[in-house]
């Protein structure tokens, strides 16, 4: 999976709004993310479906654990985003078509 300490955005599915967080710890299928101290924090729970996107990955997980400003995802599914854009090329055709 993917690198530590970069940044990413973290969103409740099916439709929620994104979230900058550090991508702090990846531990097998296990990422621990940090959220910026934030006046109006994101509300995340346990069980909560949530998209994680980073530059080269694009996460789909549960969380696991939500405290304050740190969380933990079990990821279900890791999709390299320069292979996921390809796929999307190939299904929609070249843009302007």
């Amino acid at each position: 999976m993917g690198q530590q300490d970069q940044q990413v955005t973290v969103r409740l599915l099916p439709d929620g709004d994104p979230f900058p967080a550090i991508l702090d710890k990846v531990d097998g299928h296990l990422l621990s993310l940090d959220f910026a101290p934030n006046p109006s924090p994101p509300h995340f729970r346990a069980g909560d479906l949530v998209e994680i996107t980073s530059p080269a990955t694009l996460y789909l997980g549960v969380i696991r654990n939500s405290q304050g400003e740190r969380m933990t995802v079990a990821v279900e599914h890791a999709l390299d985003r320069e292979t996921l854009a390809t796929i999307q090329q190939v299904w929609h055709g070249p843009a302007g078509r």
